[in-house]
């Protein structure tokens, strides 16, 4: 069994009827983390310019010789933080993989509330590999219902360009995991999506690790921090944590590892290598 738990900590910050509130509330998600006896941790808006990651393995998994990852992609919009980016902490030993930037959707970036031109906070996914041969893929999708268009349209991943974006980032993101060889795993994390099971378990090919219903992963009532597992990987229990004043809830998934019913030769995850990739660069995808 391998138990893994995913959190999106908004820098440590918690929220108030004004906002995000200015304290660095790191230790109390720690000690809610505390309670999930998770090995695996996957982070997001993890504060990269400090040691909070190293806090969270610290305050999570007690007393254990820990393994880091850790990527930066974007600034931060949360006051106190400089920069966000994902984070995994293990009890088992990771080998760090490329990390996977997810192109910018091709929308206009304008304020959900007032309009104004925003930056698009670039999202992607950290991969590491444990001992066990478990990849651990942990990371950010843009929410791009916190963004409106110039005539202040509201975006969706439903319909429109928010489909279409959610459409190719899928074949782009399985594309990615083929380039670094991923076999069997997972790919968790604050997914920003009301209908992510069409895009990680239907287009990737994975098994949603949530009911159905889902259970709410924010106070508001959506369910959109979620983990997807390759098919030889079954869920054994989910739970869902609230720590209150924070945006999001806490998460840990205990998994264990089903073997093929028949002998196979491909891969659990099947991954079409793909095309060479451009050198440098961020891309967006084509509209």
């Amino acid at each position: 069994m391998i138990s893994i738990a995913f959190a999106n900590v908004a820098g440590g910050r918690l929220v108030g009827p004004a906002g995000y509130l200015g304290e660095d509330r790191t230790a109390d998600f720690g000690r809610a983390l505390a309670g999930l006896r998770a090995e695996v941790l996957i982070v997001t808006e993890l504060d990269t310019r400090s040691d909070q990651l190293e806090r969270l393995g610290a305050a999570a998994m007690p007393g254990r010789e820990l393994s880091f990852a850790r990527q930066e992609f974007s600034d931060s919009h949360i006051p106190g933080v400089e920069r966000l980016g994902v984070g995994i902490v293990s009890t088992y030993r990771l080998t760090e993989l490329e990390r996977i930037d997810l192109p910018d959707p091709p929308i206009d970036f304008r304020h959900w509330r007032t309009g104004e031109p925003m930056d698009p906070h670039p999202k992607g996914f950290v991969v590491a590999r444990t001992e066990g041969g478990v990849d651990i893929v942990g990371g950010q999708v843009c929410p791009i219902h916190m963004f409106r268009s110039a005539e202040g349209v509201e975006y969706s991943y439903r319909e429109g360009v928010g489909h279409a974006y959610g459409v190719e980032m899928a074949g782009y993101l399985k594309a990615e995991l083929a380039a670094r060889g991923v076999r069997r795993g997972v790919v968790a994390g604050d997914l920003n999506m009301p209908n992510p099971r069409e895009f990680f378990g239907e287009r990737l090919g994975m098994v949603d690790a949530f009911g159905d219903p889902p259970p709410a992963t924010t106070p508001d009532g959506r369910s959109i921090d979620r983990l997807f597992s390759t098919r030889d990987l079954v869920t054994r229990e989910t739970q869902v944590v609230q720590l209150p004043g924070a945006d999001h809830h806490l998460i840990v998934c205990r998994l264990t590892h089903q073997p093929p019913v028949a002998p196979t030769t491909g891969r659990t995850l099947d991954l079409a290598r793909p095309p060479a990739r451009p050198a440098t660069g961020r891309r967006g995808l084509s509209r």
